[in-house]
């Protein structure tokens, strides 16, 4: 009896024991990465994933021309917070909410990223959905969680589509019911074969958008482009075709696009690679040099919005170059952290200009921000060296520098994407520079 009673117990016991393994891997199941909803199309949440700095190099960020929500918790926290490149705002609303972006026409998503309010500490869920037009059904192609892990833009694959229609339903985080976005970016490739960016119109080349070109030289490359092989791929030339090419300059939405990878090849007189274009005479049969010590004054009024950094942090968007020992007369750069494409960056003026005659690089007083348009116009004239702040009609507002006595007279202008501070480490980088640029000109 006393035997049977000890079996017995045993076989309670192994019993009790596979039962509530099973009902562990039960539980388990569903808490996976993969779950059913209730249209029978599986969904994906990607609990965790590791950012990936590598893109694709035909995906470029998309212009969002519209962005909306099905509500806000107050005036201050509106979705366009979400769009403005400031990552220390934000879209924030309680429960089940709606964030609606429009990219002004159809183009092809390939992923978003999105940065969260304390994303360093919470996890928001988001479920992805398109359409193409505002009486077509919304398509699911993602099903995302955040990482917990990052204050920092996120990468979220998407199912691929071409869509102009994006709508981000977000339930709140694990702390609590509110959804807070404080920046989204869209990216891919618009259904025309072209890039992405800002800024309004699309379709054009980037020869096109900035006037023809006429009297400029595109300094770029040739070849297929293969990050981290020789040279990248690609061969430096003086003077570049200027039809697009989504690898190094490209128009898109209003903006021509330079861009520049670390490992990129590069002139002889420089260790940095660049995309950019270099000033000629007015029918571009001859390279342009001007006299900068005469009263003449000499301009170039050019808008552009930065978008990516290089591994160094820095680039530099437009120069004065001088033929003789001069060198870089003045660089227009900025300075920022590796790969960073939002926040705030610092505006920089190297060269000649600031280097030699007043001892090291000059910080401006300027509030310069990733994804924003900004306008200057750069001068010459009596040997000074002028940098202007332009509004959105041309006209100076405000005097951001003004060199000491520069005895040179021959020079000339450049602009697009030159990098900076460019090491051997980052040669086999895929992060690059990217510069959009809406206007160029030049006046003597």
């Amino acid at each position: 009896m006393k035997k049977n009673l000890i079996f017995l117990s045993k076989r309670f016991y192994l019993n009790t024991l596979c039962f509530a393994l099973l009902l562990l891997a039960t539980n388990c199941s569903k808490e996976g990465l993969t779950q059913t909803p209730t249209n029978g199309a599986e969904e994906v949440l990607e609990e965790t994933k590791t950012p990936s700095t590598a893109k694709s190099s035909k995906s470029v960020k998309m212009a969002i021309t519209g962005i909306w929500a099905s509500a806000s918790q107050n005036s201050t926290h509106t979705p366009d917070k979400a769009i403005d490149g400031n990552n220390s705002t934000r879209w924030t609303a309680n429960g089940t909410v709606y964030l609606y972006v429009d990219l002004g026409a159809s183009q092809k998503i390939d992923y978003a990223k999105v940065s969260h309010f304390k994303g360093n500490s919470r996890r928001y869920t988001m479920k992805f959905h398109v359409r193409n037009s505002t009486n077509a059904s919304w398509s699911l192609v993602g099903t995302k969680t955040s990482p917990g892990t990052t204050n920092s833009l996120y990468d979220y694959d998407l199912v691929n589509s071409t869509n102009r229609y994006l709508r981000i339903t977000c339930t709140g985080n694990t702390a609590n019911g509110y959804s807070n976005i404080q920046e989204l970016q869209v990216w891919g490739t618009p259904a025309d074969g072209g890039g992405g960016g800002g800024g309004g119109g699309g379709g054009s080349s980037a020869k096109d958008i900035l006037g023809g070109l006429t009297n400029w030289k595109l300094n770029a490359y040739s070849g297929n482009l293969n990050v981290s092989s020789n040279n990248n791929g690609l061969s430096y030339v003086d003077n570049a075709s200027k039809n697009d090419n989504s690898d190094w300059f490209y128009g898109s939405n209003g903006y021509a696009y330079f861009k520049t990878y670390p490992g990129n090849p590069t002139s002889g007189g420089s260790s940095n690679p660049r995309t950019e274009l270099r000033e000629m005479t007015s029918n571009g049969s001859s390279r342009m040099y001007w006299d900068g010590t005469t009263s003449t004054e000499h301009k170039m009024k050019w808008t552009i919005r930065v978008e990516d950094l290089p591994p160094s942090g820095k680039l530099c968007f437009g120069q004065i170059h001088s033929r003789g020992s001069f060198d870089d007369l003045i660089r227009v750069q900025v300075q920022g952290s590796n790969g960073q494409n939002s926040g705030s960056v610092k505006l920089r003026l190297l060269g000649y200009a600031t280097e030699e005659l007043l001892g090291g690089g000059q910080t401006v007083d300027f509030d310069f921000r990733m994804d924003r348009d900004y306008s200057f116009e750069l001068t010459m004239k009596n040997k000074k060296i002028r940098l202007y702040a332009l509004n959105s009609s041309g006209s100076r507002t405000r005097t951001l520098f003004t060199s000491g006595s520069i005895n040179s007279d021959e020079n000339y202008f450049k602009a697009g994407c030159y990098l900076q501070s460019t090491k051997n480490s980052h040669k086999n980088s895929s992060v690059y520079g990217l510069v959009g640029m809406s206007s160029i000109t030049v006046s003597h």
